[in-house]
């Protein structure tokens, strides 16, 4: 990824703002992978309650429609992160699933998947995110960064088809 400039050739666009945990058993605003290269989903969530929620990935055919989970495995890292921790480790095994549980062991976390979208299932290049449960106490950003095939000076948009 030398010479990769953010947004340029790596693109940033939210997926999934500030509200809670509780709130994310919706799924997250889709986006359309079909100029990128690879795509990173960044997320960051605190909280301090016991309810754990999973998050996973879900394809789509168009940004408007609703999709499907995707089953294919991805890269994983995560840590605990504070203004003086900022150690990312990568899960030993790939995986279709990330579980969040903020009442301590994951009360600060920031999260890394990896996606690369030769992946998605025939006929499908558009992502999202979901959790299931949570709690309103609970909190959750999620990003996408996607690598552009081709950068350039006005990167093209990744919310519509």
């Amino acid at each position: 990824m030398m010479g990769v400039n953010i947004p340029e050739g790596l693109k940033p666009v939210v997926l999934y703002g500030g509200v809670t945990s509780g709130g994310i058993t919706t799924i997250s605003d889709y986006i359309s992978c079909k100029n990128a290269h690879k795509v990173w989903i960044v997320g960051y969530t605190w909280g301090t309650t016991a309810t754990t929620f999973p998050l996973t990935m879900y394809e789509s055919t168009a940004v408007g429609t609703a999709g499907s989970i995707i089953t294919e495995t991805w890269p994983i890292w995560k840590g605990i992160v504070t203004t003086s921790l900022d150690t990312l480790t990568r899960v030993a095994t790939d995986a279709a699933i990330l579980t969040i549980d903020p009442d301590g062991t994951d009360s600060t976390m920031l999260f890394v998947f990896e996606w690369d979208p030769s992946k998605f299932t025939a006929g499908y290049d558009c992502l999202a995110v979901k959790g299931a449960t949570g709690n309103a106490a609970d909190y959750c950003v999620i990003l996408a960064f996607l690598q552009e095939r081709y950068p350039q000076a006005t990167p093209p948009t990744a919310i519509t088809d």
